[in-house]
């Protein structure tokens, strides 16, 4: 068995982290426990070692970062709470040696680093985007760490690119991404040569090769080529066979698929699983059996199979109802 947390987009006074057990064979979800006090709880990572869990409070203006240590019996002891030092912090990204987090503060374009032990870092960048209603300015929506915390990459979705920092943010360079893209979430090769970027408002994958003058490789549609509808990316994930990556659309309500030649980083398009109303975010399981959504608009996760052939996902095997859920992610 395997401990899932997931945070729902729900008020202080609701229970909006909860913990469920998952079976790896069968692919059931039980709920165990959960607790409120976050007002909208709507991003998740940990501190495995420690049993500590961290959250964003995803507030429209002062937003905060709040640490919980999790006892074996899945009760919580609240750490601390701090500042997230910007607006509508969405997303958190603990570095690997346990040493800080990267916060990403949506709304303002806050970049922040809490630093346990060194440093804080904060920064802001000027400019605006292609988009006329979604990059009037910066919109910092995620983070991911390179080289066991030697550097990180920053998605900036509102000023289309990627920002690149080395040895302790004393250095920083842009990847700059086609305009009016949108850069959302990111997921990372195992060599960390190539990065695959969840691009929202183009409905795109990019991948990326990174080195010394990183480029884009290729940019493929997370649509069928006949839907005419709205539509938005939003979270995306690299099987950890690296055969397979999954990329979610909130409007077309589906998650495709795609084959990785990891031979030539280049994406093949499988098809389209659909799914329930605004998958906003969606995990992988540990044994690469299941992908588990998160679909907001439904209020509910659903569990479907991976064909561990084709890469391609079944239909949804389970479900569960759960207000708005946001973040799914696998405590152990």
């Amino acid at each position: 068995m395997h401990t899932l947390v997931i945070g729902s987009r729900v008020h202080a006074d609701k229970q909006g982290i909860n913990f469920f057990s998952f079976d790896e064979h069968t692919g059931a979800l039980q709920h165990l426990s959960g607790f409120g006090g976050v007002e909208y709880p709507n991003f998740q990572c940990f501190d495995r070692e420690k049993r500590i869990l961290y959250t964003v409070s995803e507030t429209e203006t002062d937003g905060h970062v709040y640490a919980y240590r999790v006892s074996p019996a899945l009760t919580c002891e609240k750490l601390f709470c701090v500042p997230s030092q910007g607006d509508s912090p969405c997303h958190l990204a603990l570095e690997p040696t346990g040493k800080g987090l990267a916060v990403a503060n949506y709304a303002d374009g806050v970049f922040t680093f809490l630093g346990f032990g060194r440093p804080d870092f904060i920064e802001t960048f000027p400019g605006k985007g292609k988009h006329p209603n979604r990059q009037q300015s910066s919109h910092i929506h995620s983070s991911l760490w390179l080289e066991a915390g030697k550097s990180l990459l920053v998605a900036d979705l509102g000023l289309d690119r990627i920002i690149w920092y080395t040895d302790s943010f004393t250095r920083k360079h842009y990847i700059t991404v086609p305009a009016g893209t949108g850069p959302r979430h990111l997921a990372l090769s195992l060599d960390q040569g190539t990065l695959f970027v969840a691009s929202e408002l183009s409905n795109e994958v990019l991948v990326i090769q990174l080195g010394p003058e990183p480029s884009v490789v290729q940019t493929i549609s997370t649509l069928p080529a006949d839907f005419l509808g709205e539509n938005t990316v939003a979270d995306i994930h690299l099987s950890s066979d690296q055969r397979f990556l999954y990329c979610s659309n909130r409007g077309h309500n589906s998650i495709a698929m795609y084959a990785l030649d990891l031979s030539t980083s280049s994406l093949t398009l499988l098809g389209h699983c659909m799914v329930e109303q605004e998958p906003r975010n969606f995990c992988i399981s540990p044994s690469d059996s299941f992908v588990l959504v998160g679909n907001a608009g439904s209020n509910s996760v659903t569990v479907h199979v991976i064909d561990q052939i084709t890469g391609l996902l079944s239909s949804a095997m389970h479900r569960i109802e759960l207000i708005e859920p946001v973040c799914l992610t696998f405590f152990d």
